[in-house]
């Protein structure tokens, strides 16, 4: 499998300046060979539209998505990207949208650790998700999620091969971000891609730094706080050769209900 990802920089609010760059973002992934194109947390409206977000919510099957499963099909490309869902009874839910290469929806995760002010704007998420797909099977997690382990852990439990954050992670944290996804690859024995976006909105100073680490933690490709891309192969053959000195899944025993 060959991920890009794109660390971008949406014009806040401008859905359709956004998917203009979308448009060339999968061009360049299907130059540089990709299968598969991942986009930071709510990049198609920009992450800090929380004054805005009752208009620019829309359901999953929507103009947005519905753009960006056209632009994955004509590229057979699989992509994923975030966006300010509203869900049939109203509720609006900060998701994670994949398409596959025919321009299908294969899946939508729906963030479970909601972080800080989206509190006040996001219904959270109560499943995980992990789909099989002819690339392997893809995990999804977004941000904030990054920073609890048991989301990982319930991932790679399911089967998650490669685990995919879309995310919005904000100066000084690019080294905690680092720190943290290094740790749910190696804890997990599996591949994890952190995809963050750079610039500022407002008061909001984006760290960029986006990277993807191996199944023994080592870092396989990282980018710096700008806008760009990075495009990783990934052997997923790797995940059993790390699992064959020892594996942690299998050797977990079960913790107790009560520690005394």
């Amino acid at each position: 499998m060959k991920l890009m990802l794109a660390q971008t920089d949406p014009v806040c609010g401008d859905v359709a300046a956004n998917l203009a760059s979308l448009a060339r973002q999968c061009q360049q992934a299907v130059a540089a060979g990709a299968d598969l194109l991942v986009l930071p947390e709510l990049a198609l409206s920009g992450y800090n539209i929380f004054e805005r977000l009752e208009e620019l919510a829309e359901p999953v099957g929507g103009p947005i998505a519905q753009r960006a499963a056209e632009l994955a099909a004509e590229h057979e490309l699989f992509l994923l990207f975030g966006l300010a869902e509203r869900q049939a009874d109203g509720r609006l839910t900060n998701s994670a949208v994949l398409i596959d290469d025919r321009g299908e929806r294969i899946a939508t995760y729906h963030k479970r650790q909601l972080w800080d002010r989206e509190h006040a704007f996001f219904a959270a998420g109560e499943d995980c998700c992990v789909v099989e797909t002819r690339l392997g099977r893809l995990g999804l997690m977004i941000c904030y999620d990054n920073e609890f382990p048991e989301v990982a852990r319930a991932l790679a439990t399911q089967g998650a091969q490669v685990i995919l954050s879309p995310t919005a992670n904000m100066v000084p944290n690019a080294e905690r971000q680092a720190l943290q996804i290094r740790a749910r690859a190696l804890d997990n024995q599996c591949f994890v891609a952190c995809i963050n976006r750079a610039g500022e909105e407002a008061e909001l100073h984006y760290c960029g730094n986006s990277l993807i680490a191996g199944p023994d933690g080592e870092v396989l490709g990282r980018l710096g706080d700008a806008a760009g891309s990075l495009v990783v192969d990934i052997d997923l053959s790797r995940i059993d050769a790390s699992r064959a000195h020892q594996d942690y899944l299998q050797d977990l025993r079960p913790m107790p209900e009560t520690i005394a």
